[in-house]
C-alpha cells in the first residue's frame, strides 16, 4: 500500500505537535531521519522528538493547521501555522503567558513511504518579539507595525 505523504505530514503535526505523540516520529519517520531548523540546527530523529516535545511542553495548547500542500513526486512542501499559549520555559525564557502563533514552510522528503530529511523555514524571530525576548526592530524604527498572523 503506498503511504500518502501529505497525510504522514499531517499526522506528523497534528499528533506529536497537537497532541504530544512523539512516538508517531517512529511510525512515520526513517530512522536515518534528518531535520534542519533555523533554531534546533540539523537534526536526528531523537533531537527532533526532544524539540517537538520542548515546544509541546512550553506551549501545552499548541495548535497546528495546516494552510496548504503540496506534493511532488516524494517531496511535500507544507505552509503551516503553529498557535498557543506560552506556559512553560522555553529556550531560556521563563513563561509569559502570551499567546503566539507563528508561521513557517517545511519540505519534506520521504523515501520507500518514510520522511527521510526535513527542511523548515519559519518565523523564530516573530515568535520571541511576541513573548518579549527580543525587539519589535520595525516598530522601533517608528515605522507602522505590520499586523500579526491571526488563529
Amino acid at each position: 500500500m503506498a503511504v500518502d505523504a501529505k497525510q504522514s505530514i499531517r499526522r506528523l503535526l497534528e499528533e506529536a505537535y497537537g497532541k504530544g505523540n512523539v512516538a508517531v516520529f517512529d511510525e512515520i519517520c526513517d530512522p536515518d531521519y534528518r531535520a534542519h531548523d533555523p533554531v534546533g540546527g540539523e537534526m536526528d530523529l531523537t533531537s527532533a522528538k526532544a524539540s517537538c516535545q520542548g515546544y509541546k511542553s512550553a506551549f501545552p495548547d499548541l495548535k497546528p493547521t495546516i494552510l496548504a500542500s503540496v506534493q511532488d513526486g516524494d517531496v511535500v512542501v507544507t505552509h503551516w501555522r503553529m498557535t498557543g499559549q506560552h506556559q512553560r520555559s522555553l529556550l531560556g525564557i521563563e513563561p509569559t503567558g502570551r499567546r503566539a502563533t507563528v508561521e513557517g514552510i517545511s519540505l519534506s522528503r520521504f523515501r520507500a513511504g518514510r520522511l527521510v530529511e526535513d527542511w523548515v523555514q519559519w518565523d523564530a524571530l516573530g515568535l520571541l518579539r511576541q513573548l518579549g525576548a527580543a525587539p519589535d526592530l520595525h516598530a522601533a524604527s517608528g515605522a507602522r507595525a505590520r499586523p500579526q498572523p491571526h488563529a
